[in-house]
């Protein structure tokens, strides 16, 4: 009897999602090159953003966030995301790392020029790499995603100086 329950259960599940195999690599961004200053400038960005999110002011990042982030979501699908993403990973403790590269092709967004900082973390609870992107509007680097993973093996530290 449990197991007709569990499968009926697992099937009700299922049903609800949409689970799709992906064969084909993902496509790398190419890294273009940047000036030193538009690094500074994203790295400051950056350091900004990261601060309020460690200081618990998810709310005060929509603010400073691009107007492509602000076309796509709501301010509260937009904060209440990064603290569900942030949630089981306890409190700020440090960053040991952080790489910068810059694009013009990112998938399924429009054209334009994109930062991704790629971030190594330490929570409460453990190791995280942290994902942020940016996109220049008006000569002005603004949030434009962030994403969180939790480590599981080992790190890959960088000679750049975390935010």
């Amino acid at each position: 009897m449990k197991h007709i329950f569990c499968a009926a259960l697992f099937s009700m599940l299922l049903s609800g999602c949409d689970v799709s195999f992906n064969k084909a690599p993902p496509k790398a961004l190419v890294s273009e090159p940047a000036t030193e200053q538009q690094q500074r400038l994203v790295f400051d960005a950056t350091v900004e953003f990261l601060q309020l999110l460690d200081s618990g002011n998810v709310d005060q990042t929509w603010p400073a966030s691009s107007a492509l982030l602000k076309a796509t979501t709501s301010e509260s699908m937009w904060t209440n995301s990064i603290k569900a993403m942030r949630l089981g990973l306890g409190a700020f403790v440090e960053r040991n790392s952080a790489n910068i590269g810059f694009t013009t092709q990112m998938p399924d967004v429009p054209a334009g020029r994109y930062a991704v900082v790629e971030c190594v973390t330490t929570f409460t609870r453990g190791p995280a790499t942290e994902n942020i992107v940016l996109r220049e509007d008006n000569n002005e680097w603004r949030v434009a995603g962030y994403s969180v993973n939790k480590r599981f093996f080992g790190s890959d530290d960088s000679d750049k100086e975390a935010p």
